[in-house]
């Protein structure tokens, strides 16, 4: 009676950490292979976490509607490479890759096509 409780128990432990070993090389292939200039959807989803802060109706930070492609791809890259910072961005951009922000300053620029 004792080993159904311990057996069900490792199973709800070991359960997630598999299935995100799994998911995350997927993961990284899907975003290795972006092509910002044909994949438009993809890089909409990699920008959704931008809108929450940067949106035009916010106010509150900047918006980056003015902002060329160049402009925001330096800047990202910069938040990425800063090893003492401690912001929000720099968090942030520390999960993306270079293809990843290429995609995010295309789209946010206007520069993806639908």
């Amino acid at each position: 009676m004792s080993r159904l409780p311990a057996a069900l128990t490792m199973i709800a432990l070991l359960t997630p950490l598999l299935l995100g070993a799994c998911s995350s090389t997927q993961t990284e292939t899907a975003k290795s292979d972006l092509n910002p200039a044909t994949d438009i959807s993809t890089a909409a989803v990699l920008s959704l976490a931008c809108s929450g802060c940067h949106g035009a109706t916010n106010g509150a930070i900047t918006s980056l509607d003015s902002r060329s492609a160049a402009e925001l791809r330096g800047a990202l890259l910069r938040y990425r490479s800063d090893e003492d910072g401690g912001s929000v961005m720099h968090r942030m951009m520390k999960g993306y890759s270079e293809p990843d922000i290429e995609a995010i300053s295309a789209y946010l620029a206007g520069d993806v096509s639908e």
